[in-house]
């Protein structure tokens, strides 16, 4: 089934539509191993971006397959998977943690009532990539400006000496595409550069959930941070990080 869907998304039919292959619960299985070569591909440019299927050409080869044996995993599919986080499933690793986008559901006990006067709207995949890059392109030189400023700040060095993470090639390529999207979709760069770094850095296993550090490690953290985001051009609150810091914070206080 996969392997249909993968090869009909770069048909004609559906070239230029959004198609999505779910992976449910996906780190009940070890994808930085299964889907290792599928992390790899994503990251090349869309040309690129081949799957070997088997070591020698298939006789009688399905057509869109490259050399008879290669099939392209093409811009207009996106893979979304589902991951519980609970002490019976396993942590995702790094590889796979870092090359995804990130959404966290909460869970929530109110309800609410959706608003029926809203009325559907229908993106062609070129449509919606186009206006990816319109944001993007529009907004380059005030992302690169405003990394810049954040790599220079007192957080980078605490990061760096305290817990030795530093930003790398790859956090900088995703939030030149992810920031400028935020604020073009009614967002703020804060809120943006927040979700970035409680994903990226903040989160279980890079800054927080170990055991090497100290209470003062994430206090001195936790105050590197606020002072970034109370300058300009940032002067706000990144709630999402903050938390993730004081949970870790309780955490060492209750002694786990």
């Amino acid at each position: 089934e996969c392997l249909q869907a993968l090869y009909r998304a770069v048909t004609p039919s559906a070239s230029d539509r959004i198609n999505i292959m779910l992976l449910d619960e996906m780190n009940l299985s070890r994808p930085e191993h299964n889907f290792a070569d599928f992390l790899s591909a994503l990251e090349k440019e869309p040309g690129e971006r081949w799957i070997l299927l088997v070591e020698s050409q298939l006789p009688n080869a399905p057509t869109m397959l490259q050399e008879g044996r290669e099939i392209r995993v093409p811009e207009n599919l996106w893979f979304i998977g589902t991951a519980n986080q609970d002490e019976t499933t396993n942590e995702l690793a790094d590889k796979t943690h870092d090359r995804a986008f990130v959404l966290e559901l909460p869970r929530h006990e109110d309800s609410f009532q959706p608003n029926k006067a809203m009325t559907p709207r229908v993106y062609s995949f070129s449509s919606l990539n186009e206006a990816f890059r319109r944001a993007q392109a529009s907004m380059s030189t005030e992302v690169k400006e405003l990394l810049r400023f954040v790599s220079k700040s007192d957080l980078s060095s605490v990061l760096e000496k305290r817990f030795g993470i530093g930003w790398g090639n790859r956090f900088e390529r995703q939030a030149l595409k992810f920031m400028p999207v935020v604020k073009a979709a009614g967002g703020s760069l804060d809120l943006a550069l927040d979700h970035l770094l409680s994903s990226r850095i903040f989160r279980n296993g890079k800054v927080t959930g170990r055991y090497d550090v100290s209470r003062q490690d994430l206090e001195a953290v936790q105050d590197a941070l606020m002072a970034l985001f109370e300058r300009k051009p940032l002067q706000a609150v990144p709630e999402r990080s903050l938390a993730a810091i004081q949970q870790d914070i309780q955490r060492l206080e209750r002694g786990a």
